[in-house]
């Protein structure tokens, strides 16, 4: 366990470093790396994915659309429908800072064979669902850590 809070820790550094570089804040730099994960979404999608509301997501967006990371654009498939999606120019930035960062992490990937990579994604994605699974327990408990945490 001590390997993984490691890990979030140092991952956590270098998002903040990124976001101040960048000049967005960290909820802002996160709705980035929402969409970067997921593609363009909708104002309502992306609060429920960001766990933000959605007055919180539209000053994110415009936050992000004013410094050139984001932009609106109508759902082609459906013309009532707005989606928020990165612009080139925001992916362009993020590629250049995390870019270093990804050809390291694929370096020291490179040590393993394809079972051992398919454990560690098996893991990683086991351990990201538990996180998001934790989190809406945590909302849901208003202030109280969920019952099995106070029992611990």
């Amino acid at each position: 366990m001590r390997a993984c809070r490691e890990f979030t820790s140092a991952v956590d550094v270098v998002n903040q470093m990124i976001a101040e570089r960048m000049g967005v804040n960290r909820t802002d730099h996160r709705v980035l790396e929402i969409l970067n994960r997921k593609g363009a979404m909708t104002a309502g999608d992306l609060a429920t994915a960001s766990h933000l509301t959605t007055g919180a997501v539209t000053a994110v967006v415009d936050r992000l659309e004013e410094v050139g990371f984001v932009r609106r654009v109508r759902d082609a498939k459906d013309r009532r429908r707005v989606l928020i999606e990165r612009t080139p120019e925001g992916t362009k930035t993020s590629v250049r800072y995390y870019g270093p960062f990804v050809n390291r992490t694929f370096e020291a990937m490179s040590q393993y064979d394809v079972e051992q990579l398919t454990a560690i994604r098996d893991f990683m994605h086991d351990a990201a669902e538990i996180t998001e699974e934790y989190a809406k327990e945590l909302r849901a408990a208003t202030g109280d850590p969920p019952d099995e945490a106070a029992e611990g």
